[in-house]
């Protein structure tokens, strides 16, 4: 795996995890970076806005990833909750 797509997942571990989310790398493949999101949940959040959205998540990530490395592309997965 690329090491600069564990490096950008490992930055964002530490924001979703917070929730109970996490995110795993499922690949790079010409010059695509997959990750997997399972977001947490936010029982002691009555607004429900405590949990990071899939695509803020996605936006968040690529903006890193576009000052590192614009010739790469990221795509952020939603997966199923435990």
């Amino acid at each position: 795996m690329s090491t600069l797509a564990e490096t950008l997942v490992a930055q964002f571990e530490r924001m979703v995890r917070r929730d109970g989310g996490e995110i795993s790398l499922l690949g790079v493949e010409d010059g695509l970076i997959r990750v997997g999101y399972r977001p947490g949940s936010a029982e002691e959040c009555e607004s429900g806005a405590c949990v990071l959205p899939h695509l803020e998540l996605q936006t968040l990530m690529r903006e890193s990833l576009a000052r590192r490395a614009p010739e790469m592309r990221l795509r952020v997965e939603l997966q199923n909750k435990h």
